[in-house]
């Protein structure tokens, strides 16, 4: 996140801390459900913040500062090489494993 930020790619700064985005497809009803239960997952590993875009635009902002810590993360020291990794999850709730591993 501090690669982002020093990008200055993003509208606004994100807080430098571990960070895990989602995206959430489906009907209304379905996001918001999800949604819910992510919030409830990342209190549940003392998660320190849990942020949902409300809008279609606001989505896709956060979607695309996301794909940009590779890119940022790579220039702040010269001869870095990455990986981009997804992880896609028939259900919401198998994403607790995700949540859980990230924070050990």
């Amino acid at each position: 996140m501090n690669a982002i930020n020093k990008a200055g790619t993003t509208r606004k700064p994100y807080p430098t801390q571990d960070s895990l985005f989602f995206k959430i497809q489906g009907t209304p009803e379905v996001i918001s459900k999800a949604a819910e239960a992510l919030e409830t997952i990342v209190k549940k590993h003392s998660g320190s913040r849990f942020e949902f875009a409300s809008t279609e635009e606001q989505a896709k902002e956060m979607w695309e500062n996301r794909k940009m810590a590779l890119f940022s993360s790579l220039q702040l020291e010269p001869g870095l090489r990455g990986w981009v990794t997804d992880v896609w999850f028939v259900s919401v709730h198998r994403s607790e494993i995700c949540v859980a591993l990230t924070v050990k």
